[in-house]
């Protein structure tokens, strides 16, 4: 078996001096201490397969085979969340046995971020607490604080680290990796509440950090829950108002305009407003209108609409009314078939609540002309090609395109009857949408034709709940998401880069006070102009 790791737990311990570190000057009981020092218990966990093995590494060579219901305290997590250190006592009798098992194979209960990451090696920095996680996609660990210094490894989006010291203008962190490399990271990428000021000066810095892209621009409109408040600000964070209240909020293409929906006691109706409050008019009333999207010239809206709606049962027939299946069982509530059907009455069954949706193209020039899109039964969520010409929207079924220009019917670009409401990247490239799979929302980017399909976000590797990431909105260059996320807790906006990368809180100091509500819908809650 191999040496047990060292960890950072929450309480600090004894500190003994480390001779082939001096930059780390503080150590932990390692999880095999003795009874009198006991490891610290982070949580605890059940064994969830039928069967499983505790390791004396990660990954590595089995120690004891674990089944299914036995109890294990966790003691530590590789950096990447996806291994635990635990101790197993197999009788109460018996000497307790330390190892590690894979975190998918157990359920546990405990928040991840409270479980210490162990440090292989007897590396421990100090204090405990100076924990951070690389935001880049990619970000090199360097030999010191500088870009002319060697890489000695690179680390990925959502690798933890421990800091122990920083370069004398503050750009450059000395980091301690989940693996127990040393070596300088760019401390811009790293999320984290460390205190500068208690670190220790290690190293007088070479070169700067490189500069950073050109900050967000444009103008950004939000809702914080389908049919509250709709807000306005400035990408760079300037300028948060409150600008009306409604849903699914989207600015015209010269970003002077919003139009959104209202239902209240003056009925269903798109409605639009100027950005700087002024102006709120009526466009246009219809049943239940939803998602307006602004033909990039400006020229029209289409937007969604209920055209019948109606509560019926699933049947082998379709959804039916209780009389259209009383017509099929002639006049009676049941019926008798041959074997193997037998007797089959209307309330067997289920209700259903039947709507039937199109999209309509509104002119917004005086003519006010109405063209409806040929789509199949269930169009939702429509947004139109940076080129015009073509809308995307969801079915029942997936994702399909409609031609606005010419009498084509819809084609059938993604099957998956999960998904949330899609938007096309500035340059017609790219789809942005959300997708559940399994338990869990993440956003995915496809190639405009529904070809190439790749995640730009992922559910952690350890978790108690499901973690989700819905509603993205592009950056008017194409090079940054916004996007809302629960990954804390509680909705949150958060930003991206369009690869996936640099995932960060979007504005956190601006955006605090407003608490989102996102229900798992078709709400489109954010727009980028």
């Amino acid at each position: 078996m191999t040496a047990s790791p060292t960890f950072a737990p929450a309480a600090a311990a004894e500190s003994t001096a480390i001779q082939h570190n001096p930059l780390a000057t503080r150590t932990t009981p390692s999880p095999s201490s003795t009874a009198e020092e006991p490891a610290h218990i982070a949580g605890w966990a059940y064994v969830d397969i039928l069967r499983t093995a505790l390791r004396d590494a990660p990954a590595g060579e089995p120690m004891a085979a674990l089944t299914a219901g036995q109890r294990l305290d966790i003691l530590a997590a590789t950096g990447d969340r996806a291994w635990l250190f635990v101790r197993w006592r197999p009788r109460p009798a018996k000497t307790p046995l330390e190892g590690w098992v894979r975190a998918a194979d157990v359920r546990y209960f405990v928040d991840a971020q409270d479980i210490p990451v162990s440090y292989p090696g007897g590396v421990t920095p100090s204090p405990a607490d100076n924990l951070g996680v690389v935001t880049a996609r990619k970000l090199n660990l360097r030999a010191g604080p500088g870009i002319d210094h060697p890489i000695l490894t690179q680390l990925h989006h959502g690798d933890q680290v421990q800091a122990i010291g920083r370069s004398d203008d503050d750009q450059w962190l000395k980091v301690v990796t989940a693996q127990g490399n040393l070596g300088w990271l760019a401390a811009r990428w790293l999320s984290t509440d460390i205190n500068l000021n208690d670190l220790p000066a290690l190293g007088q810095a070479t070169t700067a950090v490189p500069a950073p892209a050109p900050a967000p621009r444009g103008t950004i409109v939000f809702q914080d829950r389908p049919g509250g408040n709709i807000y306005i600000l400035n990408a760079d964070g300037s300028g948060l108002r409150t600008l009306t209240t409604g849903l699914d909020p989207a600015l015209s293409p010269d970003g002077e305009q919003v139009a959104f929906v209202r239902w209240d006691g003056n009925g269903d109706a798109i409605r639009l407003i100027n950005v700087d409050g002024s102006n709120e008019r009526f466009f246009l009333g219809t049943n239940k209108p939803r998602s307006p999207t602004w033909s990039p010239d400006g020229s029209s809206i289409v937007y969604e609409r209920i055209v019948e709606d109606r509560i019926c049962r699933e049947t082998p027939f379709g959804c039916l009314t209780d009389a259209q299946i009383r017509s099929k069982f002639d006049g009676n509530d049941c019926w008798t078939y041959p074997p193997p059907i037998g007797l089959l009455c209307i309330w067997d069954f289920p209700e259903t609540h039947w709507q039937i949706t199109d999209l309509e193209k509104f002119a917004t020039t005086e003519t006010g002309q109405v063209e409806t899109l040929p789509t199949l039964q269930s169009a939702h969520s429509p947004y139109y090609h940076p080129a015009g010409g073509q809308v995307i929207h969801l079915t029942r079924k997936g994702l399909d395109i409609a031609y606005t220009d010419e009498d084509h019917p819809p084609e059938s670009i993604l099957l998956h009857p999960n998904l949330g409401a899609p938007i096309y990247s500035p340059d017609g490239q790219y789809i942005y949408i959300s997708k559940k799979d399994g338990d869990n929302w993440d956003i995915w980017r496809y190639n405009a034709d529904g070809s190439a399909p790749f995640a730009l976000t992922h559910p952690p590797g350890l978790r108690d709940r499901p973690v989700n990431h819905v509603a993205p909105a592009v950056s008017p260059d194409g090079r940054h998401l916004l996007f809302l996320s629960d990954r804390n807790g509680f909705w949150q906006m958060w930003m991206m880069d369009s690869d996936g990368g640099h995932q960060r809180l979007f504005m956190p100091s601006i955006l605090h006070d407003i608490q989102f509500q996102f229900d798992f819908g078709r709400a489109r809650m954010i727009d980028w102009k």
